[in-house]
């Protein structure tokens, strides 16, 4: 895996007087790839690639590393380290670790959301993991900001999301699922989706594939733009700009599913989404 990934690393220019960096992949999964490919336009300086389980170059202190293994190492106190999709790693105060949030820019995100649903006024968001907490918080204050009530629910364990749905309002405009992985597999998607379907609200999902299983829409970070925020804050780290515990990237995509869409009640050309399908 490692030569692949030099090779991919190499093949991007670097710019002259960059500061080095160190990628660490947790494997060699596509997600990861593309996020590494998304890092390498922004970086524009040379990228040592290794995998989880590799020592890092000699002398390395930059890192951005791609996966929750990747992340789970002993920095040093010097190490300035920037973490993309690796959700299971807890921020400490005053650690060496930058989290690339798996949520877009949440106002990014609503103003998104409303494009698609004008009438758009309760927003019902459903998370679990203790990792989604301040995404989730994010969520609800942009909410505030924006004249959107953002109802934060927490299905606590998964495994209790159908009986947490019976007990909620049908007062929700929409049904959005954080991306959060505990949450995000073929049976929760599949009672969230017949569960919106029954009360004809949209159900959003946050990764675009899910759109063509049946939600309404997809409201999603890629990966390759997940790696680009990395780099952008890897850099402003390493140029001595203060930088947030979290951040989020701004390009946030929208897919419809036109026939989900309609049958929950949005009518509209879907003329704000970046793609649509039938």
């Amino acid at each position: 895996m490692r030569a692949v990934l030099l090779l991919l690393a190499l093949s991007f220019p670097g710019r002259a007087g960059a500061a080095e960096a160190t990628a660490i992949l947790s494997s060699d999964s596509g997600h990861y790839r593309q996020a590494l490919e998304g890092f390498l336009e922004v970086w524009g300086g040379s990228v040592a690639v290794v995998s989880a389980g590799e020592a890092a170059p000699p002398g390395a202190k930059a890192y951005v590393v791609f996966g929750s293994r990747a992340a789970a190492r002993a920095w040093t106190k010097d190490a300035v380290v920037v973490a993309c999709l690796a959700p299971s790693i807890a921020a400490e105060e005053g650690d060496a670790v930058t989290h690339v949030s798996l949520l877009g820019d949440p106002g990014v995100l609503l103003a998104r959301v409303r494009a698609l649903i004008p009438r758009l006024k309760v927003l019902r968001v459903l998370w679990s993991s203790d990792s989604s907490r301040v995404d989730a918080e994010a969520l609800r204050k942009a909410g505030v900001e924006r004249g959107v009530v953002v109802h934060l629910a927490r299905v606590s364990p998964p495994s209790s999301l159908p009986s947490f749905l019976r007990e909620q309002a049908d007062d929700a405009d929409a049904l959005w699922l954080m991306p959060d992985p505990a949450l995000i597999n073929t049976e929760s998607f599949s009672i969230l989706r017949e569960y919106a379907a029954a009360r004809k609200i949209p159900f959003l999902a946050p990764t675009e594939g899910l759109a063509e299983r049946g939600a309404a829409a997809t409201i999603a970070v890629s990966f390759r733009d997940m790696g680009r925020a990395a780099a952008e804050s890897l850099r402003a780290r390493l140029d001595g700009r203060a930088e947030p515990e979290f951040v989020r990237s701004g390009t946030v995509r929208v897919t419809v599913n036109v026939a989900a869409a309609r049958a929950a009640g949005l009518d509209s050309d879907f003329r704000s989404a970046d793609k649509v399908l039938p």
